[in-house]
């Protein structure tokens, strides 16, 4: 049962893990950012360009517009200063460009005033001519980290680091930009460094457990994220996360504990409701199921049909159909008339089910007709159909209500055999195939096996093996049929022999009787010749 049920986690839980946490946008608008790139416009001599008498002038004077955040202002002045020295107005003045220095600032500016297009070709021009420009490599990949394009950060953070960046944002850019290319281990590593150097940073504990979920380090992916629940108790994603590390983990129960909790807070969605049901069911326990179902249902505006009908299913496969039929009667009443064509025939089966573990099949079998009403092309709804039509036969004691029944259900799953699910091709072949079988038409059910076994899918040693049953059945079924015309055919042979011997002694004695009478109207004429002559004489 068990093994069964984990099936349902393996499909959903993945899902929840596949796309990298990306970095919060809130974070580039954080004091803690703007103070860097701010901070940005100043120079470091020893690494990184240097700027002539003119240029540092300029820079002491656009260090007192930036320090009251005059950013627009700064940038015209910047452009001026540059246009100056590209197209001087004395003309004995040599023209000349500014340094790489003075364009990375104009790139911060432009980055400042919400123009990043600007920014990104000053960062590269700035770069183009001091190739080992440290904090032109540190805010272009800033800018494109900014702008999710984390595969284009990557070259321009390693460059920062290993010209000497190696603050906390440039680790856990990286490990984002690892995360991307799914260098899970990569990614770790960065996101520990830092992680490290900056503990109170959520977005790196983020980044962290991302990286060890891609890893499936379940246990230490949990571990982390506790730290983040106790943080912020109130945010059900982490609570959620962290159960599905435990539900990897194996241990559905403290899964199970996480959603519970979450239901207390009143913080559950549908979809972790619907999850609880689920974990419930693996451990056996309908009620417990029935009501997270319940609660799934009511908690939603539009109720999920397709994930109702699927949870009813799973009440049914633990026997449970009484759990299910009132799991039925609250979408029923939920959902109205707003059911699809599809999603109303797959009610009508799931209703039928419940009926037919009730043993109620007469009520399934009207269900099922409802169902064909809606959509008469429903290949599962005319197999089930027959199946209900076998067991009515199976109950039935009239003889000629038994043969009914037994027509009705081969009639149904040899419309069934052309559907266009092949599942349901395969139980239709199969079906009708054994009740020949049980007729002793092994000829006829043959072709059916072999076209089951070639809509099935997975392992097909046992019903490979049922078809040589029925192949040996067939072929003694044949031998016996040849004696018997053998039997029959000498019979018939003796028969015609003695027909042929009577018809020829028949044929001799007439012709011997023919020759008696002719013998004696030869002899009664030779005496009456011989009167005439005694008279005559």
């Amino acid at each position: 049962m068990i093994l069964r049920f984990l099936c349902l986690f393996s499909l959903a839980v993945p899902s929840l893990f596949a796309q990298a946490v990306k970095v919060s946008p809130e974070w580039f608008r954080t004091p803690e950012f703007r103070k860097k790139f701010v901070g940005s416009y100043g120079f470091l001599p020893k690494v990184e360009p240097k700027v002539d008498q003119e240029e540092a002038a300029l820079i002491a004077e656009l260090s007192e517009i930036l320090s009251a955040q005059r950013y627009k202002e700064a940038e015209t002045r910047l452009l001026a200063f540059i246009k100056e020295r590209k197209n001087p107005v004395d003309p004995e003045v040599e023209a000349k460009d500014v340094s790489a220095a003075l364009v990375f600032t104009l790139g911060n500016l432009y980055y400042q005033n919400g123009r990043t297009a600007e920014a990104e070709s000053a960062y590269k021009t700035a770069i183009k001519r001091f190739p080992e420009y440290r904090r032109a490599h540190k805010n272009l990949a800033l800018l494109y980290a900014r702008s999710d394009r984390m595969t284009q950060a990557k070259p321009h953070l390693i460059k920062a680091m290993e010209l000497g960046d190696a603050d906390h944002l440039s680790y856990g850019l990286l490990g984002h930009a690892m995360l991307a290319e799914e260098k899970a281990l990569a990614a770790e590593a960065a996101f520990r460094q830092a992680y490290l150097t900056n503990p109170d940073e959520k977005d790196w504990q983020v980044g962290l457990v991302q990286a060890l979920l891609v890893k499936e380090d379940w246990a230490q992916a949990a571990s982390m994220m506790q730290s983040l629940i106790d943080d912020n108790p109130a945010d059900p994603v982490m609570w959620k996360q962290q159960a599905n590390c435990y539900i990897q983990m194996g241990d559905v129960m403290r899964a199970a504990e996480n959603y519970e909790v979450l239901r207390l807070k009143g913080i559950a969605d549908e979809a972790s409701l619907n999850t609880l049901g689920d974990i419930y069911s693996n451990q056996e326990e309908p009620l417990l199921a029935l009501g997270a179902y319940l609660s799934a249902i009511r908690l939603s505006d539009t109720v999920d049909v397709d994930r109702t009908l699927k949870s009813a299913g799973y009440l049914l496969q633990l026997e449970a159909p009484q759990e299910a039929a009132k799991l039925m009667a609250t979408l029923r009443a939920k959902a109205g008339e707003t059911l699809s064509k599809d999603q109303k025939v797959a009610a009508f089966v799931v209703e039928s089910d419940i009926a037919d573990a009730e043993k109620r099949y007469e009520n399934a079998a009207e269900l099922l007709k409802q169902a064909l009403l809606v959509s008469p092309a429903s290949g599962e709804s005319r197999l089930k159909l027959g199946e209900m039509y076998t067991k009515l036969a199976e109950e039935a004691t009239d003889d000629e209500k038994i043969k009914t029944l037994k027509v009705e259900a081969r009639t149904a799953f040899k419309q069934a055999t052309g559907d266009t699910d092949p599942k349901v091709g395969y139980k239709a072949n199969l079906r009708l195939a054994s009740m020949l079988v049980k007729a002793q038409k092994y000829t006829e059910a043959l072709p059916l096996i072999e076209e089951a076994i070639r809509l099935k899918t997975g392992g097909k040693e046992s019903i490979e093996q049922y078809k040589r049953r029925v192949e040996r059945a067939a072929a003694r079924q044949r031998e016996r049929e040849e004696r018997l015309e053998q039997k029959r055919r000498e019979t018939r042979e003796a028969l015609e022999k003695t027909e042929e011997a009577e018809a020829k002694a028949g044929e001799e004695k007439k012709a011997k009787d023919a020759k008696i009478k002719e013998a004696k109207e030869g002899d009664g004429k030779s005496g009456a010749q011989d009167d005439e002559k005694k008279e005559g004489e």
